[in-house]
């Protein structure tokens, strides 16, 4: 899965760029094409402070109030994640740029891609358990002893 996410982040997803930016220079006109791309840059960070700045007052907000940040924070990733998209030339990714910049998509989108991040972690967790504000056995406490059956699975470490 891996394997194939690079393969499409490096050379698929490129290419479609180059492509596209080589379709619209013929429609358009290159030098229309280039100030596309650097109109879309100047939006990018335009949009990027803006967003990020009404992000971080949510964040804000909800800290104050006693709510998780959880979203808001997903949501300032996204708009980050748009920022970059619109500077970094290319037409698809000013499109996907663009749309990470709408408020209600990217609310009704930071819920699921949390939820899907925590699955993700929780499914790699390689079958540690971890636990909000333990830190393990105190200053020269005996180290747990080792469960054979996990160890068999490399799950456990006998100095662990």
């Amino acid at each position: 899965m891996l394997a194939l996410a690079l393969f499409l982040a490096f050379t698929v997803i490129p290419a479609l760029e180059t492509y596209l930016l080589i379709e619209v220079g013929r429609q358009i006109g290159g030098w229309s094409t280039v100030g596309w791309l650097v109109a879309m840059g100047l939006l990018g960070s335009v949009l990027g402070k803006r967003a990020g700045s009404g992000v971080l007052r949510q964040i804000s907000d909800d800290l104050r109030s006693g709510r998780s940040p959880a979203d808001s924070v997903v949501e300032g990733a996204l708009v980050l994640v748009g920022s970059v998209l619109l500077v970094t030339p290319g037409i698809l990714s000013d499109v996907v740029g663009v749309l990470l910049f709408i408020q209600p998509l990217r609310r009704s989108l930071a819920p699921r891609l949390k939820a899907v991040a925590l699955g993700w972690l929780s499914g790699r967790s390689g079958g540690l358990s971890w636990k909000v504000g333990s830190m393990g056995p105190g200053p020269g406490a005996a180290p747990p002893a080792a469960n054979p059956e996990r160890l068999a699975r490399g799950f456990d470490h006998p100095s662990s």
